[in-house]
């Protein structure tokens, strides 16, 4: 990666919403390498929605179940302000497909391929670029 490359990443802000420690760190890690800032990551519905009364991210990353709390408010906030995201989850396409709010929506799925991981963000930032 050539330094023109990193530096569109270099001012965009991605939050991730993740309740398992060790993935959490690995995705904050990866986004980071190719020079993403990170908001979190956010264990809980209740911290991702606190972190974005404070920030508006250029995208970001939700696995679909939180410890057994549905990721379904954030996404909803994140839709809201117009914000586009991506799924890391294990979550399967028919329980995916029966909330609206993940219709269309990238699922990376786990475990995550970070190369990949990084793809897909980087494919949903630059659709948002004006």
């Amino acid at each position: 990666m050539n330094q023109s490359d990193a530096s569109p990443a270099s001012s965009r802000t991605i939050l991730v919403v993740e309740d398992e420690f060790f993935i959490a760190l690995e995705i904050k890690a990866a986004l980071s390498s190719v020079g993403y800032k990170v908001l979190g990551p956010a264990s809980s519905v209740d911290h991702a929605l606190d972190l974005l009364r404070d920030t508006t991210p250029d995208a970001a990353v939700l696995d679909v179940d939180l410890g057994g709390e549905r990721v379904t408010p954030v996404a909803i906030q994140l839709k809201a302000l117009g914000v586009p995201f991506v799924l890391a989850s294990a979550a399967d396409s028919v329980t995916l497909a029966k909330n609206a709010v993940f219709a269309r929506i990238r699922n990376v799925g786990k475990p995550t391929d970070m190369r990949q991981l990084a793809a897909a963000v980087a494919e949903i930032v630059s659709a948002t670029r004006s």
